[in-house]
């Protein structure tokens, strides 16, 4: 094998010992790459600045280039260039570029000019360097200042600012992106909002979908809220609408329920000398504290009117509710109200004769005439306009007709209910054209306490109080989980008077109702505010019945404190108590009003009915169905049962009628109609085929042969 050249082949070098061979051996064993060289340390350093110099390359790059650029200049004058004028010449582009292009991007003026400034100076300075020096005092004194200027405002530009501002956004978003197992998602915007922060943020990388991190049980929320030690209510993540793939996120550093939100009605020192129309704008009912926007409420706009489904269990605030609206359209001149409250009565005791008509505790005729009111203004205005929207006047106000304990007038368990609920229907189905609204305030949504589901479908604003039981909200806003509203069995623990608005085409808020709960102050306003400004249409009002002697009840209904109202002449029976004679030609027309109204009454029945007897017959009806058909055969079958259901029949022919259909065509549950069918078919008036719901019925002539089925 041939030897190796020691002095051409690089494997051999000088040992340590001062003798030539390979040193392999050495190299292994770590000699001599822990030697320190010159090299080294510089290459070292150099590495090391250039890292320290990309952490922040906008101040330390620019700090570095200054300081460069002085020794290049003496660099030019040792090269004697013939012409340094040649080295100023391109100043003015440069400043132009650099002016156009930063401005272009980021919309500063200080900044623009800053940068431009800077990059013109640069071949400015290197021909005077090359012309006269850079190694004298007086100019490193002159470029010192000049480059520390620059630095400085470059540094302190609002770009600058806003960029460091943007790295610490992201640094503190980094911190919450790992407490919520989010470290691959990336930050698009902040904004600092009234409570907090807003972060937009993009979660595709992550491997989840936005619709899984966002709702009202969000635990991320709860993460969040975990690391920067907040209350889980504090942190709301919701999703982008316009991105699938990107999240909002709100985190509210500032508790927003502190304080109390006042109504100014009752906090305002003077009174305003001008009413307002309903058509200026909706009423404010509250606040919404996330937004820092009011919670508003639409009764009546360009569209028509707008009726009210209120939901709200008892001590919720919806008495509080009900007085912020009424408030508002008592204060306007183009506005009547009509009160309902047979529960407790708390709405005429307080607003007295700031309401145009009321019914207070156990007035159900009152209640029916009002009602009834309503349907002829209906039918009045409709036909007056074709069917076109009515515009509220002083003159033709409209009417809005507030109903506390909905289910005191049309619910199941009302003695009226099956009076009012027609009447109460016609007015959700036809009265927003007609200038006629409800708001109806029940302790549940469901039929059993408003009576008809005309509130979920016709009402464009569902207003929901606090909650005992979250399956309540089902009940009046089925999507309400999907759409992301809070539940108002846990929204805001704690606070009382809180709400969720939802119009009609889905847009919600949720906040805290004005506070009205002083009576003496809302009473004390009531009475300031004086009769209503509006009227209604006289042929109208004069075909009313009733219309005209609405105000010659409740007059001792004024108070909801306990004091007795002093006699007055417009304490409301439209006399002067004082006046004797006035007092019995009352008196003498009371007495015939009653004689009049008892005219028509039926005799009572010579015998007396025993709840023996009724509870027997409650229990014979109920097992209806089982019963032995004599003993069906013995029930009388109310007309109000037998008509609609031969009538469909008929019809129907050798088509026959499906439970459902005679259920529709009565009106009543399908329990009970079932019982009324099979008294019916032991009677003979009708036959059945099939069970269940599959069963169809048929008058005897129609009914199928057996051998057709």
């Amino acid at each position: 094998m041939a030897r190796r050249n020691p002095r051409r082949d690089r494997s051999y070098r000088p040992r340590h010992d001062g003798r030539w061979g390979d040193e392999t051996p050495y190299r292994s064993s770590g000699y001599y790459r822990d030697r320190i060289t010159f090299g080294r340390v510089l290459s070292a350093v150099v590495r090391g600045y250039a890292r320290w110099v990309a952490r922040s390359p906008d101040t330390r790059g620019l700090a570095t280039g200054l300081t460069a650029l002085y020794p290049a200049g003496q660099l030019a004058h040792l090269m004697q260039l013939p012409d340094p004028l040649w080295v100023a010449a391109p100043s003015a582009p440069l400043a132009l570029a650099a002016w156009t292009a930063t401005y272009r991007k980021h919309r500063s003026k200080s900044y623009s000019a800053t940068v431009a400034a800077t990059v013109a100076a640069a071949p400015g300075w290197l021909a005077f360097a090359a012309h006269a020096g850079a190694f004298s005092l007086p100019t490193l004194a002159v470029y010192s200042g000049a480059a520390a200027l620059a630095w400085s405002a470059y540094t302190w530009s609002d770009v600058l600012r806003e960029r460091r501002n943007w790295q610490a956004e992201c640094a503190g978003w980094e911190h919450l992106a790992q407490a919520a197992s989010l470290t691959d998602s990336r930050l698009i915007s902040v904004k600092d909002v009234r409570l907090g922060k807003r972060y937009r943020v993009d979660v595709r990388k992550t491997g989840k979908r936005a619709s899984q991190l966002a709702g009202s049980n969000s635990a991320m929320a709860e993460d969040i809220a975990g690391a920067l030690a907040l209350p889980r209510e504090r942190v709301k993540v919701t999703d982008y609408h316009k991105h699938a793939g990107i999240i909002i996120v709100d985190v509210h550093t500032v508790d927003p329920w502190q304080g109390k939100v006042e109504s100014p009605a009752l906090t305002s020192q003077t009174a305003p000398t001008t009413r307002r129309s309903i058509m200026d704008g909706p009423l404010v009912i509250g606040f919404d504290p996330d937004s820092g926007r009011d919670m508003t409420l639409v009764v009546f706009d360009r569209a028509g009117g707008h009726h009210t489904f209120i939901v709200a269990p008892t001590g919720s605030g919806k008495t509080v509710l009900y007085y912020n609206i009424i408030e508002q359209a008592t204060a306007c001149r183009d506005v009547l109200v009509w009160g309902i409250d047979l529960g407790k009565g708390t709405l005429g005791a307080i607003w007295g004769d700031a309401l145009d008509a009321y019914a207070g505790i156990d007035e159900y005729d009152r209640a029916l005439q009002i009602l009834t009111w309503a349907d002829q203004v209906i039918k009045y205005r409709s036909l007056k306009s074709g069917g076109r929207n009515h515009v509220p006047s002083p003159s033709e106000p409209f009417i809005l007709i507030p109903i506390d304990e909905l289910d005191e007038l049309a619910g199941y368990n009302s003695p009226i209910g099956h009076k009012a609920k027609p009447l109460f229907e016609t007015i959700y189905r036809r009265g927003r054209s007609a200038g006629v609204g409800v708001a109806t305030a029940s302790q549940r949504g469901v039929v059993q306490y408003t009576g008809t589901k005309d509130p979920h479908a016709n009402a464009d604003n569902k207003i929901v109080l606090r909650l005992n039981r979250a399956s309540e909200m089902g009940n009046v806003i089925p999507d309400w989980q999907i759409d992301g509203m809070p539940n108002m069995v846990s929204y805001a623990r704690g606070v009382k008077g809180v709400a969720l608005v939802v119009d009609g085409e889905n847009v919600w808020s949720a906040g805290r109702v004005r506070n009205m709960s002083d009576l003496d102050a809302v009473e004390a306003l009531a009475h300031t505010r004086g009769t209503p400004a509006a009227t209604l249409e006289p042929d109208l009002a004069a075909a009313l019945d009733g219309y005209a002697d609405r105000r010659r009840v409740h007059a001792t209904a004024g108070s909801g404190t306990g004091r007795a109202p002093s006699p007055s002449p417009s304490s409301g029976w439209g006399i002067d108590p004082a006046d004797p004679g006035a007092v019995e030609r009352l008196a003498h027309d009371l007495v015939a009003d009653v004689e009049s109204r008892l005219a028509g009454m039926p005799d009572p029945p010579e015998r007396a009915t025993s709840l023996d007897d009724l509870v027997a017959a409650k229990q014979l009806f109920d097992n209806a169905e089982s019963n032995d058909p004599g003993l069906n055969r013995g029930i009388t079958i109310p007309a109000h049962i037998a008509q609609p259901v031969l009538t469909l029949l008929d019809e129907r022919g050798p088509e026959g009628a499906s439970p459902a259909d005679l259920v529709k065509a009565t009106g009543k549950p399908e329990s009970t109609v079932r019982r009324w069918l099979a008294i019916m078919r032991d009677q003979g008036l009708t036959v059945s085929r099939g069970s269940t719901r599959a069963a169809r019925y048929y008058l005897p002539e129609h009914a199928p042969d057996d051998h057709e089925e």
